[in-house]
């Protein structure tokens, strides 16, 4: 009888997966460590899709319904998300002065202090993971990402 984590794929979506979960798993032990330089109390276990949302909010604030776009998510999901985050006093809700209807989020300190400080684990776990796996491998993997990101943006440019 297989394990249930016997017997993946080999396609790039099992194999990517597989990856983002070792990565997402050795942040969430970072973020939940207490006393991570730089961590307010507030980001304390913090998940990745909290990190990145987060992180791909602008200092000035930015629209929730553009900020869904950017994130990939649909604006209730990302309502959600922002809900939570500002629950924690890692954002904030602000309406747009120019339209009352528009809901802006923004970083707060704290907020941005988690950034900051999750930029320094991301760093930390990619050093750890370059180290298992080989710089060689490593350095390869990163590129070849950054090409597929690229060339997925040129496709949505048109």
């Amino acid at each position: 009888m297989s394990g249930v984590k016997d017997d993946f794929p080999d396609h790039a979506l099992s194999l990517l997966g597989q990856v983002m979960d070792g990565l997402r798993r050795d942040m969430h032990a970072r973020t939940s460590q207490p006393g991570t330089p730089g961590m307010p109390a507030s980001g304390r276990g913090l998940r990745s899709s909290q990190i990145r949302l987060l992180s791909l909010t602008p200092p000035d604030g930015m629209r929730v319904t553009d900020l869904a776009e950017r994130v990939g998510m649909t604006k209730q999901a990302l309502g959600e998300f922002a809900n939570a985050l500002e629950e924690r006093g890692l954002l904030e809700s602000l309406r747009d002065p120019t339209d009352r209807r528009v809901r802006i989020l923004r970083l707060t300190p704290d907020g941005r202090a988690a950034v900051a400080a999750s930029e320094r684990l991301i760093d930390e776990v990619e050093q750890e993971w370059r180290e298992r796996v080989g710089p060689e491998t490593w350095d390869a993997l990163r590129a070849g990402l950054l090409a597929a990101v690229a060339a997925r943006r040129d496709d949505e440019r048109g």
